[in-house]
């Protein structure tokens, strides 16, 4: 160490009181940029430099994000203790461990999807004294967190601490939500919530405080989970209709706008599913448009197409879409688990449509579109073809038995369009049924452009 530095110049004030804590249980919870995991990893490090023996875990729930989140940001803390990699600690990668030469401590990482090997950094002579559990809620249950625990107390006769960070989930009946619900009343916890109102604002950054005051102003439930971490419920609508942009179909045109590029993005649909696929063009106003939508449904239909009348189908919307607005294709996805369509579409036309990689859960996904939603460049045109997108986006909600059961899924039943008619210009058919088709699509092109979209955090 070549500085001395003063803890209270790189800690959040909302941290001060409990950056020294040593109660078994600390659960620090929060909104986006409260600045519990920066803190949490100078905590360790800090407590790694100032007692001998201390040895510390810090564990993610699969091993492979580790190199880019905690093994990165527990380098990053002790940088601004004022330490230098290989001269006061060495750091390496396989396996990811920190050692710190001062004090002989070692700083562990593991991915909680192997429970073998996280029992293999148990070593009798230099027990672990501080686990961090960093994102809580990608874990399945409270029997993950407790089988580790009770791994690495043991040994420890004086202190030994578990901290738990996260940002709490929208759902109240989440399994995390519930479980911290329990252990607040304990003794022997420590618990902490924050936000970003309490970080100083040089440490954030203006656009941050833009994008937060842009949330609070046109979705507050949004900001008040995302921003201040709040238990916000999940139940109802899942989109908010207020932030729906429609405009009329010759938008476009009149506003002497150009489409520089267009994607695509298909949900295939089977024997009683429908097959939705959005044209998403990006205009030069900076903002995406869903231009048009070929939408076909099987439902109680006695001849369904076969995979090679949908394929051509799909290429004659692409063509027509292109030609419309005299622009090129970019990205072309589909749903990752269909490969029957995909492999057709390559045979007859020679396009490798992209499978989009649909992340660890329905939520997820979701979560990615309502930020798109939240960003307010998404514009539907008011084409009789995007009618059906319309109408599903604003009917698209939770099943309610999901909700309650901690693991909330959309309502994907399908339901008669009773006194309403939707007829496709592309497949020339009518559709008699709805469900959440075109949420869908939409779902898998904001899941697979999110860098492009901006939406990359």
């Amino acid at each position: 160490m070549n500085q001395t530095v003063d803890l209270r110049d790189i800690i959040a004030s909302h941290f001060w009181k409990e950056f020294n804590s040593k109660k078994p249980h600390q659960i620090y919870a929060g909104g986006r940029a409260s600045t519990k995991t920066s803190m949490l990893a100078l905590k360790i490090s800090e407590f790694n430099l100032e007692y001998n023996n201390c040895n510390a875990i810090v564990i993610k729930r699969y091993q492979n994000t580790i190199r880019n989140s905690v093994f990165k940001e527990m380098k990053r803390a002790l940088k601004r203790l004022g330490l230098n990699e290989g001269v006061d600690y060495k750091a390496t990668v396989s396996p990811f461990q920190i050692h710190i030469f001062k004090t002989k401590n070692d700083i562990y990482f593991a991915g909680g999807d192997d429970y073998e090997k996280v029992k293999g950094f148990i070593d009798e002579d230099a027990p672990i004294k501080m686990v961090w559990f960093e994102e809580l809620t990608e874990f399945d249950e409270p029997d993950q967190i407790d089988q580790i625990v009770a791994t690495f107390s043991r040994g420890n006769d004086d202190w030994f601490i578990t901290m738990y960070s996260y940002n709490p989930p929208k759902n109240r009946f989440n399994w995390v939500n519930l479980w911290v619900e329990q252990m607040k009343g304990r003794d022997d916890v420590l618990y902490s919530h924050t936000d970003y109102r309490t970080v100083p604002k040089e440490w954030l950054g203006q656009k941050f405080i833009e994008e937060a005051e842009r949330l609070e102003k046109y979705d507050e439930k949004r900001y008040r989970w995302i921003y201040l971490g709040e238990v916000i419920g999940i139940e109802g609508l899942i989109y908010n209709p207020d932030l729906f942009i429609i405009e009329k179909p010759d938008y476009i045109e009149k506003n002497k706008l150009r489409i520089l590029y267009v994607d695509f993005s298909i949900d295939c649909g089977h024997q009683t599913s429908a097959t939705s696929c959005g044209a998403y063009g990006y205009a030069t106003d900076g903002r995406w448009y869903r231009l048009d939508s070929y939408y076909y449904s099987p439902h109680e239909k006695s001849r369904k197409k076969a995979p090679s009348e949908l394929a051509q189908d799909l290429f004659d919307f692409r063509i027509q879409i292109c030609k419309k607005y005299q622009t090129m294709v970019d990205t072309e996805t589909i749903d990752s688990a269909e490969g029957a369509l995909r492999n057709q579409y390559f045979a007859m036309f020679g396009i490798d449509l992209h499978p989009v990689n649909k992340g660890k859960n329905k939520e997820e996904l979701i979560e990615y579109s309502q930020d798109l939603l939240d960003t307010g460049k998404y514009v539907i045109l008011d084409t009789p073809n995007n009618w059906i997108h319309i109408k599903e986006l604003k009917n698209y909600m939770w099943k309610k038995d999901s909700v309650e059961k901690g693991k909330p899924e959309p309502d994907k039943e399908e339901k008669e369009l009773t006194g309403e008619t939707y007829y496709n210009t592309y497949t020339n058919d009518y559709s008699y049924y709805y469900a959440e088709h075109s949420c869908d699509d939409f779902q898998y092109w904001v899941k697979d452009n999110l860098q492009k979209l901006g939406l990359e955090f």
